[in-house]
């Protein structure tokens, strides 16, 4: 009954005309009944409260793992763009190595045409 005087803002004043008018109307005899009701509401009400907090504590949760995990998919995300960074610069390299390796190769090649035929002026075609 305190959560009830709280919640209206009512005083003892105010709480005694209720309870003449009650008894008044009522009489004495119907009073245990409708104390009765008052308290099964009252209780019907704090149940109907308690679920919503539970609602709405089990959705807090549910958003906060949802959280976490895209938190997790984030990290995730950012050591798999460094690993596959450090892959992407040693295939770079390997690439660059192989194609200046390649670069020396024909120019030995080149060299070593050029030399065979000294009569064909260089970049010359030779025919046969």
């Amino acid at each position: 009954m305190p959560f009830v005087v709280l919640f209206l803002n009512l005083g003892t004043g105010e709480i005694l005309l209720i309870v003449m008018f009650v008894v008044m109307f009522f009489g004495t005899g119907k009073l245990p009944e409708i104390a009765r009701a008052l308290g099964k509401g009252m209780r019907q009400m704090k149940n109907a409260t308690a679920e919503i907090q539970r609602e709405i504590e089990i959705g807090s949760t549910e958003i906060q793992r949802d959280i976490n995990i895209s938190d997790e998919i984030s990290e995730l995300k950012k050591a798999t763009e460094k690993i596959t960074g450090g892959i992407k610069e040693g295939l770079n390299s390997i690439e660059s190595h192989h194609n200046s390796k390649e670069e020396l190769n024909v120019s030995k090649e080149k060299e070593t045409i050029d030399n065979e035929n000294p009569l064909v002026p260089p970049g010359a075609v030779k025919r046969d």
